[in-house]
């Protein structure tokens, strides 16, 4: 590509709007109950060390983030954060906006709502490309005082069906604005997870998880995401930044 080429490029994003698709990483936010809280240090300040520089600890899984196929399959130790390919969330999002129907905890989204959808608005997902479904879970819940553990403890689901239609459409990912995409929680208990277990991670689909703003997008754009290439890493966090 020449540099004309590269300054067409630049140009056209440019032009485009963009929106941050992932929450702040602060004191507070939603965690999975089994996973250790984020810590954010001022360790080094301006007053004691002339610089200042923060040390930060926290899971893998903290904030927006991908689950990488070896996160549930110990057969899939090959397949770790560090091994995907640096562009392997930069592509074609098609967004699902359920957001109008207020599901409740445990409530699932199934496949024929998944193709009403299409009917009424067009432009399905295909292969190659990133699905992006939006209960408004994530607009409404995520909070960083004690409300952050409904967040954590309760979300809508997707059914097998939606996992394996998904799955047969060749998609190289599928997100939502809750803590675990497709499985239903009430109150800390998990209900089904066949994307996790069977459908996508298995067959190399990548999980996303507690993407934001999903509420701002249009029905198609373009997301640029990378994962940070962390040795033998079950997933990585993500800043996800959608244009159209």
């Amino acid at each position: 590509m020449g540099v004309d080429s590269v300054a067409a490029v630049e140009g056209l994003i440019r032009s485009m709007r963009s929106v941050d698709l992932a929450p702040r990483l602060e004191r507070g936010i939603p965690k999975f109950p089994t996973h250790p809280h984020m810590v954010i240090d001022p360790t080094v300040t301006h007053a004691r060390d002339g610089y200042y520089c923060q040390s930060i600890a926290m899971a893998e899984h903290t904030g927006c983030h991908c689950d990488a196929p070896a996160h549930i399959h110990a057969d899939k130790m090959d397949q770790t954060v560090d091994t995907l390919p640096v562009d392997c969330l930069i592509a074609t999002a098609r967004v699902y906006d359920f957001s109008a129907r207020h599901f409740e905890p445990g409530e699932t989204l199934r496949q024929h709502d998944i193709l009403a959808y299409e009917e009424r608005f067009g432009a399905p997902v295909g292969t190659g490309e990133i699905a992006l479904v939006n209960f408004g879970w994530l607009k409404q819940y995520w909070h960083t005082d004690e409300r952050a553990h409904f967040y954590a403890k309760n979300e809508p689901g997707m059914d097998e069906g939606v996992a394996e239609l998904f799955r047969d459409r060749g998609v190289r990912a599928v997100g939502a604005d809750t803590i675990a995409c497709e499985i239903p929680i009430v109150d800390g208990v998990l209900g089904p997870d066949p994307g996790h277990a069977k459908h996508w991670l298995p067959n190399g689909i990548l999980i996303l998880e507690c993407v934001a703003r999903l509420e701002l997008l249009p029905r198609s754009c373009f997301l640029f995401a990378a994962p940070l290439p962390i040795q033998n890493g079950s997933g990585s966090p993500l800043r996800p930044v959608a244009f159209f």
